[in-house]
């Protein structure tokens, strides 16, 4: 055997320079003695790294990067053989061998001095590529990992493992630990407890392998590792493990063939080691293990030993505490079944007995606490009706966070009367309350109800929302599953999540079952789910009867994919608009020329109907429609139809023309129907460069300098938003940020009222600690998507739904005079809200669709500007979309990256220096036949299907390659197209289809936010020469500053005040507020700050609140592996946040469209109390040492709507 110094890491690498080589030395002389990371250093210190030397002349210089590997010795043991060889790259090698043959090499270890000759050895491909593009390790490096993993190598044996939860008893405030399940190992089995410092784990194996069939494992990752305590217990040296969610559990065969490779997969998840642990796992998680003590004087303290192995690995070593354990049995039958009685009596309060379930299955309380508080439930009820379901959703949040020490009655107590002082919140229309469960391989999560945008079905069964339920199915952390390679996924997938999708489930007193999906909730695993019930009018309904109700889908039954897609539809998240009759709207012929749909997904609307639409969505916006422009455009679903419609100014009175290509299925005997409003485009969104769309335009020829200089600017103008209250509210403007808050316009108005984030001595001072820390929150979100995402703004781009030119529809219904866009041409008009005109795109631009992949997604197109006014011009009213021709040999918007006009957002570019000259042909990919059966589908294809596309859901592996000219990434650009084409054809993609990598390193741009806390190292990055290296090197991110002392806070919130009063008093002068008119202020405030806090603590990514400031800016700053989960929070987040907002300032002052300027007076009346309010209570709170959350944001609310109401009364500037 031979031993080796050599870097390794794990994706495809920039192949663009493959024309390498390497040249390979044989050493000899080498002292037997001395070891590989000894020749290693030597060599790097003598020679090739000495700074100046013979190879390295500038400390800025990239080290030249080599292998050494010496020979065993043929004797055994750690010695060599007195030989090796030293491979370096060719141009490296050239020289030292000139440099050898001079005898001006010198490279001494341990008194004898190396010799060197090459030799004729091919050196692998993976070798040189390895040498040529990583970075050189400091031998130090793997040395210390070579010491760690032999410091890690022993295990400890395990004499019993236990499950369960910790608990304070008798409220004393000291933890103790309930046994609920427990695996005795000394009487029978074996088990042992190993560290796995590569996979930053440690593993419990258990079973015996004389003996048993299967080896069952406890993995305990180290970032699940909330804290550890040891002590020595009636002589049991026990460990404790606080886990901040269930470990993995998984099982394998102890004697496999002697046939399967590494490759197989032969481990399995599951989600019990017995029916035993089965029947607790849903409710107990944690940890304790004891072990058995060998220590003696060589080995020392076992349980010193446990803590320097932690240390070793990388954790904090565990605390010594004394923990008492028994077996409290708070999970048996006997008392699970008084909870679920109770339950089953309680079952016409639904929202209550869900929020009794989250307590025990979020883990917030066991069955005794929740038990003892029977009758404190129970007399809720009677006394608040309906409104102890909200009440309850607030206790079960508080209990999820109440102190340790705290007993859970007390924690009801305090709630209750919390509770009562606010109003039950309504969700506006076209939303609902909705709850979430998530399945993760041991236990159920609960959330909610939170706000939800509602759908068709939905809205079809109002006033019964609680009978439907969003499921999703995650891995513990609540992240998508991820598998090794050790690991069978698809068995445990359809045993865990095809059970409940086939079977249902039950829950606080009701079955459901499995209803359907939306397209977008499946690319998040998430779902429908429906517990049947009696309709006043529809009867009884169930799962099946919705389905059926939903249309006529016999053209798809042999489909399970286009089946299950199809009922997608009904479950997208849309907005009601208006009512048609039947013969309001028509179906009228696709624009069709040599077999090319030009008009796929998009069809018409006439001017009188798209005003309606209109007026009726701002009816229930809360701005009304104000900061918008009017669409001419919209994303709808209508019966069994999906797509766009555009105006048609040739279209009278209120109609809607509908396409053969919109329709997907029939819904028969419907004389009205509803548009369904999927996206309304009130204004054009500004397109950002990503790392797939930076990989192609620099294959296309786009100077790495150009994507520099945009993030050099982006950078300096996120810095520079401390300058000023210009720069500041500019890039919140730019970056959506605090959009719920109004910051952007409270900032510019009190601008103009003479404040300034840096004062000259004409002007007051804007800035407080709060305001500074919001700024850095935004500065550091916008910075880390610049680093980690290339997010970087395009200029002079827009981002513009596509629709197509409706002019040839005309020409062939025998109109003259006709303008028709010719092929290869665009229009798109351009008008934001505030703009007096719109402006009209003209000239050379390229146009893409995200996410692109293949090089030929970006194409070039000339936009045609204004269009002619002595011709027939369909389009020339449209704004904020793009136009597409509707003639010629192809189908632009298909030709970028299979796109169409159902929706589809297109990036226009106008940026000169991006603008590449260099033309490629788009992605031609063969064409696939949807899955079908051999007999029509049911539900349960269906299900297996939405198993199928979990386990092999890979569309992700777009986002990790260096390159998209070379034959394996285009491999990739045509896996990931099956990819996402995989929900509507059922084809999915074969994990082992993906091209494998030559080397195991990643390019430096890859690694993660979370490299500190990850498996990988930094030595496991190479420095990319692509531009996105470049990019991701060339900005460094600065922490959050610490929270600033607060009793600086209201000091100088006072300037502002002082800046306003002036105003107010001028307007308030007469006024007679009226009695009783609202709510009180410190009510609002209660109701505000509680659901502020619901929202913090629900939408978290960990054990830790969201901050006040991430609230405001409508992000969430944690760092997480998953981007879409963070995408999803973020959303839902927001969504609340909305919601809260809206009625907040609904209670505060009302409606302020309409109202005239005596009402007006009386709104700036209130809100000027309440800005009052959050200074004057701001100061109480910092003397009283009370919590300030949620104070400042609502002083920001009230101060938005105070500027508001001066703004309307014509006491400000306008912006």
């Amino acid at each position: 055997m031979a031993s080796s110094a050599f870097h390794l890491s794990s994706t495809l690498i920039d192949r663009s320079h493959l024309r390498l080589d390497a040249m390979e030395f044989e050493i000899w002389n080498v002292h037997t003695q001395a070891t590989v990371y000894d020749v290693t250093k030597a060599i790097a210190d003598q020679v090739l790294h000495k700074c100046p030397g013979l190879f390295v002349t500038d400390s800025e210089q990239r080290l030249p990067n080599f292998q050494v590997v010496l020979n065993a010795n043929d004797c055994g043991g750690v010695r060599n053989n007195g030989n090796g060889t030293f491979t370096v790259t060719k141009a490296t090698g050239k020289r030292f061998n000139q440099l050898n043959v001079r005898r001006e090499i010198s490279v001494i270890v341990k008194e004898k001095k190396l010799k060197f000759r090459p030799t004729r050895e091919h050196v692998s491909m993976a070798t040189e590529m390895t040498l040529e593009k990583a970075p050189f390790i400091d031998p130090d490096i793997e040395r210390q990992r070579e010491e760690k993993l032999v410091a890690l190598q022993d295990g400890f044996v395990v004499c019993r493992v236990q499950i369960g939860t910790f608990y304070c008893p008798d409220n004393t405030g000291h933890r103790a630990f309930s046994i609920e399940w427990e695996k005795d190992l000394m009487r029978r089995s074996m088990a042992w407890l190993n560290f796995e410092y590569d996979h930053k784990l440690m593993r419990i194996e258990i079973g015996d392998s004389t003996t048993e069939p299967t080896r069952y494992s406890v993995v305990v990752n180290f970032d699940n590792i909330y804290k550890l305590g040891m002590g020595c217990d009636f002589a049991e040296n026990y460990i404790c493990f606080d886990l901040l969610r269930p470990p993995v559990f998984q099982q394998e065969e102890m004697h496999r063939p002697q046939d399967i490779g590494c490759d197989k997969k032969f481990r399995q998840r599951v989600g019990e080691l017995s029916a035993g642990h089965g029947a607790v796992a849903p409710y107990a998680h944690h940890l304790r293990v004891v072990l058995f003590d060998d220590s003696d004087a060589y080995k020392g303290d076992i349980l010193d030993r446990f803590a320097k192995s932690c240390v070793v690995a990388g954790l904090r070593p565990p605390k010594k505490a004394r923990i008492d354990a028994r077996k409290r049995e708070f999970f048996t039958s006997q008392n699970l079944n008084r909870v679920s009685k109770w339950l089953g009596e309680l079952r016409t309060n639904w929202r209550v007995t869900f929020q009794i379930e989250a307590l025990l299955r979020n883990g917030s309380a066991h069955t005794l606490e929740v038990l003892a508080l029977r009758s404190a439930i129970d007399n809720l009820i009677h006394d608040y009706g309906d409104r102890a379901g909200e009440i309850m959703r607030y206790f079960a949040e508080a209990a999820a966070n109440r102190p340790t020490v705290q007993p859970l009655q007390e924690c009801f107590q305090t709630v209750l009367q919390r509770k009562l002082r606010r109003r039950r919140f309504t969700p506006p229309p076209g939303h609902f309350s909705c709850h979430h469960v998530t399945f993760t391989p041991t236990r159920l999560l609960l959330e909610g109800p939170d706000v939800t945008q509602s759908n068709r079905v939905i809205r079809d069964f109002e006033g019964y929302e609680d009978y439907f339920l969003r499921v999703s199915f995650r891995d513990e952390d609540r992240l998508h599953y991820r598998w090794t390679r050790d690991v069978d996924s698809e068995s445990y997938l359809q045993g865990r999540v095809g059970k409940v999708l086939k079977e249902g489930f039950d829950l606080a007193g009701r079955h459901f079952d499995f209803l359907g999906y939306s397209s977008s909730a499946l690319r998040s695993h998430t779902v429908w789910f429906v517990s049947p019930f009696r309709h006043p009018e529809k009867g009884w309904v169930t799962a099946r009867s919705i389905r059926a109700s939903l249309g006529d889908f016999r053209e798809v039954i042999y489909s399970p994919s286009k089946y299950g897609a199809r009922m997608a539809q009904a479950f997208t998240a849309t907005d009601p608009s208006v009512r048609l009759h039947k013969f309001q709207w028509s179906e009228i012929p696709d624009i069709e020329e040599r077999g090319i749909v030009f008009t796929d997904g998009i069809g018409t609307i006439s001017q009188g109907l798209a005003r309606w639409v209109w007026q009726t969505l701002c009816e229930n916006w809360s701005d009304h429609g104000e900061n918008a422009v009017q669409p001419t455009a919209y994303q709808i679903r209508f019966l069994g139809y999906k797509g766009m419609v555009s105006v048609d100014p040739n279209l009278e009175g209120i109609h809607m023309c509908l396409r053969p290509s919109m329709k997907k299925f029939d819904v028969p005997g419907k004389d009205y129907a509803d548009i369904e409003i999927a996206s309304a485009f009130t204004r054009p969104k500004r397109p950002n460069l990503n790392r797939p769309l930076i990989t192609v335009l620099e294959d296309r020829g786009a100077p790495r300098q150009a994507f520099l200089d945009l993030q050099n600017n982006a950078v300096a103008d996120a810095r520079r938003a401390h300058e000023s209250a210009a720069m500041f509210s500019g890039l919140l403007e730019k970056h959506r940020l605090c959009k719920d808050f109004w910051l952007t316009d409270t900032l510019r108005r009190l601008n103009a009222l003479g404040l300034e984030l840096n004062p000259n001595h004409m002007q007051r001072l804007l800035d407080t600690p709060f305001l500074s820390r919001i700024r850095s929150s935004a500065i550091n979100h916008v910075l880390r998507g610049i680093k980690y995402r290339a997010r970087i703004p395009i200029p002079e781009s827009y981002m513009l739904p596509g629709v197509a030119d409706e002019g040839p529809a005309y020409v062939n219904r025998g109109y003259k005079n006709v303008y028709c866009l010719p092929q290869g041409k665009i229009f798109a008009c351009i008008q934001n809200p505030g703009d007096e005109e719109p402006t009209w795109i003209k000239g050379m631009c390229l146009i893409s669709r995200s996410p692109v992949i293949h090089p030929g997604d970006v194409q070039r197109v000339y936009a045609i500007g204004k269009p002619p006014e002595d011709q027939m011009c369909v389009f020339a009213k449209l704004k904020n979309v793009v136009v597409f021709a509707a003639r010629g040999t192809q189908s632009l918007p298909n030709s970028l990256g299979g796109g169409d006009l159902d929706g589809d957002l297109y990036e226009v570019m106008q940026y000169g220096p991006l603008l590449v000259p260099e033309h490629h042909n788009p992605a031609a990919y063969p064409s696939t036949k949807p899955y079908r059966l051999d007999r029509p589908s049911t539900i349960h294809d269906v299900c297996d299907f939405i198993v199928e596309y979990i386990n092999s859901d890979v569309v992700h592996l777009k986002a990790s390659k260096d390159g998209s000219l070379d034959s394996a990434c285009l491999k990739l650009a045509e896996l990931h197209s099956r990819a996402v084409d995989y929900p509507k054809n059922g084809n999915k993609v074969e994990l082992h289809h993906l091209p494998r990598s030559l080397v195991a390193f990643k390019p430096d741009w890859h690694e993660s936010e979370q490299s500190d806390q990850s498996n990988n190292r930094k030595v496991d990055y190479y420095e990319s020469s692509r531009a996105l290296g470049y990019l991701y090197r060339n900005i460094k991110l600065e922490e959050l500053p610490n929270c600033a002392h607060p009793g600086t806070e209201s000091a100088l919130s006072k300037s502002i005040s002082s800046a306003l009063q002036r105003h107010v008093q001028r307007q308030l002068r007469g006024y007679m507020p009226r009695e009783g008119q609202f709510l009180d202020i410190d009510t609002v405030y209660a109701g505000y700050r509680e659901e502020l806090r619901y929202i913090s603590t629900t939408y978290s990514l960990s054990k830790t609140a969201l901050t006040e400031e991430e609230l405001v800016i409508g992000e969430i700053l944690a760092n997480c592996s998953n981007e879409r989960y963070r995408r999803d929070r973020v959303y839902a987040m927001k969504e609340s946040l909305s919601f809260l907002l809206r009625i907040t300032r609904q209670d505060l002052v009302g409606e302020l469209n309409g109202a005239s300027d005596e009402d007006l007076r009386g709104k700036l009346a209130r809100a000027w109390d309440a800005w009052s309010f959050s200074q004057d209570n701001e100061g109480t709170s910092i003397e009283s040492g009370n919590s300030l959350f949620g104070l400042r944001s609502f002083g920001l609310v009230a101060l938005g709507l105070l500027l508001e109401c001066l703004a309307r009364l014509g006491s400000l500037p306008p912006l």
